[in-house]
């Protein structure tokens, strides 16, 4: 009996040439704005580095059915997300992309015992309008799944791509991504399969794949770049470090014994003072010595073979692979690494991988070379070929001994200075605290003043739950910079009010040349390289950067439904949070988050068809927009103001997600419960002068605005 083989199927292929359903055992379609947005990038980014090279999107794990129909085990997420990208370009007919759905007549994707989720690619895949009755049988996350999709294609086809551009973008996605097919045997048990599938066990990852061998590579160095007697220190303080680092929701402080942490983090755990690898490599030197001498009261050599067999130095990606008798150091995921610290209370924003890129553009910057380093895990192996692993690489052991410093001392400013989730918390609000010992008790403290640390956090949250898929976290990498460049060693001197200025002005450079600039800037990484490279704290603590104006008309097209982005609406929530225009209860109600998704406030398709102020304003306009959890709007999308005021007004007694929708309400409620273009404009221009005042920016007309 012939195996069944993997192959590849373009997108095209696998749109139109089988059939698919998904299963009972899988969960319901699920993916977020960050997610469906990073796909469609992740496909403009290949298309964009060469578009006769095929693009692997991904795997599709797939069982064949008795009726021929292939089950989908895993990958269904990107599937389903795939069948709505092809229902919105099959409903475009005037698109280049129509020529290669000609076999596309209808979604070939089925759901198992779902009618809900059946019926909303039937329903979207249809001519017909969606009505208010069919609205209650559908899947709410597929439904906002496909107008997030619209949203960027809209957006994409109209703005990023030129007429002539858009049918080589087609002739890439359906010809050249491509996803692996992976057929099980026909005797599989699917339900052990399946389960198999998602408690994987953990598998050799990429990073620590680069850990063996930039080991590997010191072990290989010549006498004159490393001795042999400080080369077995060295790998064992590089090991150290790595793991210690490599767990993101703990203090690095916890990967260290607790006198090695005196020594590298000072007697209170809170300052970093080493001034590159070779002085942590005293420290750590003296450090094992005099533990060893405590411990064993064996002589100065010994303590070195005791540092050895401890740090496991003959660590190499062979032996890792095919020594049995290797040592592999503890998965940093697993608890118990530390005996004095066994808990995890804080969740990191980003993860290891991710991280590691951070870092390795930092040193490269701090170097003078200021390359583009990509934040996308999927190329991590390639950077760190091309920087610092390849043979071709010069002063390759200084370079490595470089990495290591800046890894550790990055690490160190991520968890004193960067927001984490704390888990402890039930509503898991954002937090930054700081390890600290004083004495013989050790605590998490703010270390600044209330006001100060509520300002950091808020302003961080507007750029993390913007952007929270970590490869676009550019915002990261410039406060990374800043805190490494800035930071002398000691945290109490450190500047917590300067950094808030940096982060004021990174918001500002974000939102005038990304935002609502008249000649946008797509590339993130070159906004912040522009503004770090020409950031002056002084010149911001005086207020004296110059004006920037804007005709309210751009601005206005700027801030329309098919253009704004979210990032505009969580900055006004900061600076109405900042500007205390509402009361401290309000504001203690407030917390950002991830889920939100851009709705009117007078909907788009009110269920009274017949009201006065459907066409009294153009719906799309800013003043009537807002960002808000879908999942709390689904409800109430289609209802008319009065009744999203009622129901807000029950939601906003424990939690608000919007300020800016708020403060729409409460126009409302001030106005006799009108919302009209007058109640727009009202709640519009305020909004537009918060805008004035943070952005330095000059509204031309603004004061014309009815």
């Amino acid at each position: 009996m012939t195996e069944p083989s993997v192959h590849s199927l373009n997108l095209q292929q696998l749109l139109t040439e089988h059939s698919y359903l998904i299963p009972m055992y899988q969960r319901n379609y699920a993916w977020s704005n960050s997610e469906i947005e990073a796909l469609i990038k992740d496909i403009l980014d290949a298309y964009n580095r060469g578009s006769s090279l095929k693009y692997y999107i991904g795997t599709l794990v797939v069982f064949k059915r008795k009726d021929d129909k292939l089950e989908v085990i895993d990958g269904q997420q990107r599937l389903t997300t795939l069948t709505l990208l092809a229902i919105f370009l099959n409903k475009h007919k005037n698109l280049s992309c129509a020529k290669y759905l000609m076999d596309f007549k209808s979604p070939n994707l089925y759901f198992e015992s779902r009618p809900h989720s059946a019926a909303t690619l039937s329903a979207l895949s249809s001519n017909n309008k969606i009505t208010i009755s069919q609205n209650e049988l559908l899947n709410d996350s597929i439904l906002h799944g496909y107008k997030v999709l619209e949203k960027i294609m809209n957006r994409l086809f109209q703005k990023e791509l030129s007429a002539l551009e858009i049918d080589g973008f087609c002739s890439f996605l359906f010809n050249k991504v491509e996803i692996a097919c992976v057929p099980v045997p026909d005797e599989t048990d699917l339900n052990h399969y399946f389960e198999v599938m998602n408690n994987r066990g953990e598998q050799l990852e990429k990073h620590e794949i680069i850990k063996a061998r930039l080991l590997s590579i010191i072990e290989k160095s010549e006498e004159h770049d490393i001795d042999s007697k400080n080369k077995k220190l060295t790998k064992a303080l590089i090991h150290d470090i790595w793991e210690a680092c490599a767990n993101m929701n703990k203090y690095v402080q916890y990967g260290f014994s607790t006198s090695l942490r005196t020594a590298i983090f000072s007697e209170g755990w809170n300052d970093f003072t080493a001034i590159d690898f070779d002085d942590l490599l005293v420290r750590f030197k003296r450090n094992a010595e005099e533990e060893a001498l405590k411990k064993n009261n064996q002589k100065q050599s010994v303590a070195e073979d005791i540092i050895t067999d401890t740090a496991n130095s003959s660590l190499t990606l062979h032996n890792i692979l095919f020594d049995k008798n290797t040592i592999i150091p503890p998965n940093p995921k697993d608890k118990n690494i530390s005996k004095d610290d066994d808990s995890e209370i804080y969740y990191s924003i980003i993860n290891f991988p991710n991280f590691l890129l951070h870092v390795l553009k930092i040193m490269l910057d701090t170097e003078g070379e200021l390359v583009d380093i990509s934040l996308d895990d999927k190329q991590l192996l390639p950077q760190f070929n091309k920087h610092l692993i390849n043979s071709e690489v010069e002063n390759q052991t200084t370079k490595i001994k470089d990495f290591i410093y800046t890894l550790l001392k990055a690490k160190f400013l991520f968890d004193q200075n960067i927001i984490k989730r704390n888990t402890e918390d039930k509503k898991g609000h954002w937090t930054l605290e700081r390890l600290k010992k004083s004495g013989s008790s050790v605590s998490y403290t703010q270390d600044m003043t209330d006001n100060l640390n509520s300002h950091l956090v808020t302003l961080q949250s507007v750029f993390h739950v913007s952007a929270p898929a970590m490869n676009y976290k550019y915002w990261l990498n410039a406060c990374l910079q800043y805190l490494y460049l800035m930071f002398d060693g000691n945290q109490k001197d450190f500047d917590n009010e300067e950094f808030l200025i940096y982060l004021k002005g990174l918001a500002r450079n974000y939102m005038l040349k990304r935002y609502i600039s008249i000649a946008k800037k797509d590339d993130l990484g070159i906004v912040i390289t522009d503004y770090f490279n020409n950031f002056s704290p002084k010149e911001n603590h005086n207020n004296s950067i110059s004006t920037v104006s804007i005709e309210l008309n751009s601005l206005l097209d700027s801030l329309n439904y098919q253009n704004i982005r979210s990032f505009v609406f969580n900055y006004l929530d900061y600076l109405i949070w900042d500007n205390c225009d509402v009361s401290s209860t309000i504001n203690n109600k407030f917390k950002f988050t991830t889920q939100g998704s851009i709705e009117h406030f007078h909907p788009q398709n009110p269920i009274n068809q017949d009201s006065d102020t459907q066409s009294n304003f153009k719906v799309h306009r800013f003043g009537n927009l807002c960002l808000i959890d879908r999942r709390l709007n689904s409800k109430v999308s289609n209802n008319m103001p009065i009744a999203k005021k009622e129901h807000y007004d029950l939601a906003f007694s424990t939690k608000i997600d919007s300020l800016k929708l708020y403060k729409m309400i409460e126009t409302f409620k001030t106005e006799g419960n009108k919302w009209g273009k007058e109640q727009v404009i009202k709640h519009e221009n305020e909004m537009l002068r918060l805008f004035e005042d943070a952005l330095n920016l000059k509204i031309e007309g603004l004061e014309k605005n009815e």
